[in-house]
Parts: C-alpha cells; sequence; structure tokens
C-alpha cells in the first residue's frame, strides 16, 4: 500500500500532530507540520517556508490540512502555496482539509 503523505499548518506543532489520530491504520501519514510558534523563528510559517516542505517531500504530499486556529488571511495565502505546488508537480487526487476559524 502506498503512503499518502499529509502536510499541517497549525499554531503550535502539537497540537497539529494531534491531527494525525483520525488516519492511524490508514495509508495517510503526517510527514510535515509547519507552525507558528512551536519551532524556532527561521522554520515558523511563511510562504516560503511551506514551499520548501511542500516541494521537499517525495512523494509529493497528497493531503494539505489548515489548523483551526490560523487566520483567514493566512489560510488564503497558505492555500495558494499548496494550489501552485499541486499544479507545478502535478498532483493528483490531493485533498485540502480548511478547518481554520474563518475557513
Amino acid at each position: 500500500m502506498q503512503t499518502i503523505n499529509i502536510v499541517a499548518l497549525g499554531a503550535y506543532r502539537h497540537v497539529a500532530a494531534m491531527m494525525e489520530k483520525p488516519f492511524e491504520h490508514t495509508p495517510y501519514r503526517m510527514a510535515a507540520i509547519v507552525d507558528l510558534n512551536s519551532s524556532p523563528e527561521s522554520f515558523t510559517y511563511s510562504p516560503h517556508n511551506l514551499g520548501v516542505v511542500l516541494y521537499s517531500l517525495h512523494p509529493p504530499p497528497q493531503v494539505f490540512i489548515v489548523g483551526a486556529a490560523i487566520s483567514e488571511s493566512m489560510a488564503e495565502g497558505s492555500i495558494a502555496v499548496w494550489e501552485d505546488s499541486i499544479e507545478i508537480r502535478g498532483t493528483q487526487d490531493t485533498l485540502l482539509i480548511n478547518v481554520s476559524v474563518e475557513g
């Protein structure tokens, strides 16, 4: 069974990591978490850092989760990066899960 990579964006890494639980015993796995507060400042969320993550993973992630604590403007920006990566890499069968407060 092929592994399907998930990338999540959340305010805190430990909270975003809890989003993996519903995917237990499935081919989905949390491949990366980009956060706002838990990582060293140079590695926290920015459109650039998210792009680096999305373009670095192999196989490409097919699921992107935007966490509940993410602002509407940040959600929109991160989704734009996600959509660009899908288009450029030609990734098929993708899923966006936006649980941001305004999303």
